[in-house]
């Protein structure tokens, strides 16, 4: 409890937050309003609404070492931990961005 207190650590989360809200927009910017519903949620507590069953991309990210959770009405929830480093949120928006990059093309060819 007393690492969490320190205000090195509340800003590391603040920035985390920030980084996270940032590669998000960006990363997923082409598919806003097609694949990508909606984004949700501030700071380290994050949610992507997509306009179908966000399975496939769940199963895709999973395969790429990254762990997402469904969370219902096609809403995957991101919930890094509090201590995660500003390069793997980069890196975790990254592969999210790759994952529905190859979901939405499949969709388009079936």
């Amino acid at each position: 409890m007393e690492h969490i207190a320190q205000p090195e650590f509340l800003e590391h989360v603040q920035a985390a937050g920030q980084v996270l809200d940032q590669e998000l927009k960006q990363a997923l910017a082409p598919f806003m309003g097609s694949t990508v519903v909606e984004l949700r949620g501030t700071g380290l507590l994050r949610g992507i609404q997509f306009s179908s069953d966000p399975t496939p991309v769940i199963d895709r990210a999973r395969d790429h070492g990254l762990l997402l959770v469904g969370a219902g009405g096609n809403t995957v929830r991101l919930v890094p931990p509090l201590n995660t480093r500003l390069a793997d949120i980069k890196r975790g928006a990254a592969i999210i961005a790759d994952c529905v990059t190859q979901v939405a093309a499949a969709e388009r060819s079936a």
